[in-house]
């Protein structure tokens, strides 16, 4: 089986991988109206737990970046990762893993995507 020759498709190594994560202030609002809304609903406990479960997201995207393919048909090229019941938005920029929104599974998706700006 050939493997696609592709720019990009081999994965990121040594110093090439981002080496920290960043949140955008969007994404820091988007993480705090999570909170808010787990801990209204259920509680402030369920709340931390899924804050965690979205941190462990995190973290696993940092190890694995490119685990999401690239929507290079957005205004602002993303990478797009389903976590519990969220789309984690991000990209890779230098040494960054940038979290530029996460957004919940009753927002309108498509008007957000449309107006990316972290």
């Amino acid at each position: 089986m050939s493997r696609p020759s592709r720019p990009g498709w081999l994965p990121l190594v040594g110093t090439d991988l981002p080496s920290r994560i960043s949140l955008s202030p969007k994404a820091e609002a988007d993480l705090e109206d999570v909170w808010i809304y787990t801990a209204e609903r259920w509680s402030s406990h369920q709340a931390d737990r899924y804050i965690e479960s979205l941190a462990a997201t995190f973290d696993m995207l940092l190890a694995m970046p490119l685990i999401a393919r690239e929507r290079k048909e957005l205004s602002q090229p993303v990478r797009l990762h389903p976590t519990g019941s969220h789309l984690i938005l991000y990209s890779i920029e230098g040494r960054d893993l940038l979290i530029i929104r996460i957004l919940g599974g009753r927002q309108d998706w498509q008007v957000l995507l449309e107006a990316l700006d972290p």
